[in-house]
């Protein structure tokens, strides 16, 4: 039998969103029931980056690819897991920490910032990939990277008044989006990867026509 991780948070109502009016509250609320329609549906409101997701081009970049296209070769395959738990707040991931590393075409990076889901800490302090970084995983041809993080980019960059659409407003992601690389974020339960070895990842977005992103079921599997 193989050994599967899920890699996914639950949706539930009640659950942590990013606090921005463009990240919607999530509401599920039941419509059949089986004690009068015969059996259960429910309704439910969420926005595309609610939980583990994936980015598309069109986050960030007006007229860019959305989630339905793309390919399942991408999001679909081996993967590096690398551990990074030993960074601290507010630290960035700089060029230095990958040069020892095998960058193959999808990369699954391990802060240990799970612990604080649920929690508000969640969207403060974490580690986050510096513009040298950034560029080094572009140039070695990553096409997929997956964080147990909200963002690639740092937590301290105040979105409000003049930063919001500028070239300072989320500089990490439209690098990365810029050269069409999945983004996988809001990655569940890496508390449970020991072994780094041998996994393969299965990313599966909803298809939502022409949308920015979409909520994902994201496990890893090895034989």
């Amino acid at each position: 039998m193989p050994k599967i991780i899920d890699l996914s948070y639950d949706i539930e109502e009640g659950m942590a969103t990013f606090n921005a009016s463009w990240h919607p509250r999530i509401s599920v609320k039941q419509l059949g029931r089986i004690g009068f329609e015969g059996r259960e549906t429910r309704e439910i409101i969420l926005g595309t980056h609610t939980g583990t997701h994936v980015d598309a081009p069109l986050h960030f970049l007006a007229g860019a690819e959305s989630i339905e296209n793309i390919k399942l070769e991408t999001l679909i395959g081996p993967v590096t897991i690398f551990d990074m738990t030993h960074l601290g707040e507010n630290q960035a991931v700089v060029v230095k920490m990958l040069e020892s590393f095998d960058i193959t075409k999808r990369v699954l990076f391990k802060f240990g910032w799970g612990r604080y889901w649920g929690n508000k800490k969640f969207y403060q302090g974490y580690p986050f990939f510096s513009v040298e970084a950034t560029q080094y995983l572009i140039d070695k041809g990553v096409e997929l990277i997956g964080i147990d993080t909200p963002s690639p980019d740092d937590s301290r960059i105040n979105l409000s008044g003049d930063v919001m659409g500028s070239h300072m407003d989320s500089p990490i992601h439209k690098m990365f989006l810029g050269k069409n690389i999945v983004l996988v974020e809001y990655v569940a339960n890496l508390d449970k990867v020991i072994d780094y070895n041998g996994w393969n990842i299965i990313v599966m977005p909803i298809r939502l026509k022409g949308a920015d992103g979409a909520p994902a079921r994201v496990c890893l599997i090895k034989e």
